[in-house]
């Protein structure tokens, strides 16, 4: 089973205040190889700024900091370049039609062209993929 997965829902994996149920089934998923876990190149950036933001700002202390990016740097995703005429015009219409960040068009942009479902906990982006018919749950 393959997704979208962005920012917001991933942080649940390492911050123990953004955890959801979904968060952990989707991750157990993962661990049991049901699952991939398909970015935008930003997530390179994106992913990593979150946990030093979150250690900086003391929701992660030193050892939950370091524990998160090991585990991060285990994991395994399928970064997918948005860098071509086509999808930067997709990135700019679904911002500029939907209200949305660029970031947050680029992820909308992927599992809109991959015809995944794009998990988030980030309202406005859940409520944009609603909108162009775009899953945002996987079904066990």
């Amino acid at each position: 089973m393959d997704c979208v997965v962005d920012v917001s829902f991933a942080a649940g994996w390492f911050l123990a205040d953004e955890t959801t149920s979904e968060n952990r089934l989707v991750l157990a998923a993962y661990e049991r190889g049901l699952v991939e876990f398909s970015v935008p190149q930003l997530w390179v950036y994106e992913m990593p700024n979150a946990l030093l933001m979150a250690y900086r700002r003391k929701r992660l202390d030193a050892a939950h900091y370091d524990a998160a990016k090991s585990a991060f740097a285990e994991m395994r995703f399928v970064h997918h370049d948005q860098t071509d005429h086509l999808c930067s015009r997709r990135i700019f219409g679904f911002a500029e039609d939907l209200g949305l960040t660029a970031y947050d068009a680029a992820y909308l942009e992927l599992a809109d062209r991959l015809r995944l479902p794009l998990l988030t906990n980030d309202r406005e982006l859940k409520n944009a993929a609603k909108k162009r018919n775009i899953p945002t749950a996987l079904k066990f």
